[in-house]
């Protein structure tokens, strides 16, 4: 596939006019060794914040697998370590974490669900997030359908007094017919 190149889009190649060593990831990294990287996230995470912070994540359903993506990508843009030791750490970044969560008496989620399409979104989780995000827009959608059900019964009502209403007449029509002299030629 063959993406196309925009009026605004940086041009190929600019990356290399830029000055060398601007990024955290163009310098030597901080921890070269995998084992080395290890100790250091384990290190960070093991104790304050930062593992309260996975903990709720954990528990909030976040994945073991999209924290580890995160926590490999964020330490390579640093500069802490390069792509080839993001991708060896990993595992065992992702063993620490399930651990850390069973000593807290939980089983975090360990894969993102991939038996969903993309773009699938559920009723529920639609306006789960719509009423946190956006409660205006959330009101008034729930007023509108409040709306559209009261016209809904009213129509209901309408149709039913209708139909009783052409019963009535034609029970009506009915009648007239066995009073009237057409009745009695029939007989």
């Amino acid at each position: 596939m063959q993406e196309v190149i925009s009026a605004l889009a940086v041009p190929p190649g600019n990356s290399l006019t830029d000055e060398p060593g601007r990024w955290p990831w163009e310098s030597p990294p901080q921890f070269p060794d995998p084992d080395d990287a290890i100790d250091y996230i384990v290190e960070n995470i093991g104790d304050g914040p930062a593992r309260e912070d996975m903990l709720k994540m954990m528990l909030a359903g976040i994945t073991v697998e999209e924290l580890v993506t995160q926590i490999s990508f964020k330490g390579f843009a640093a500069g802490a370590f390069t792509p080839d030791v993001a991708e060896l750490i990993k595992p065992a970044i992702g063993i620490f974490l399930v651990s850390m969560a069973q000593e807290e008496g939980f089983e975090p989620t360990m894969f993102v669900d991939t038996d969903k399409q993309e773009g699938e979104m559920s009723d529920e989780t639609f306006f789960e997030i719509l009423k946190e995000r956006n409660p205006e827009m959330f009101e008034g959608m729930v007023e509108e359908l409040n709306r559209m059900q009261r016209q809904g019964v009213e129509k209901q009502r309408e149709e039913v007094t209708q139909v009783a209403t052409e019963a009535q007449d034609a029970q009506e029509k009915q009648k007239r017919i066995q009073n009237s002299f057409l009745a009695a030629r029939e007989e």
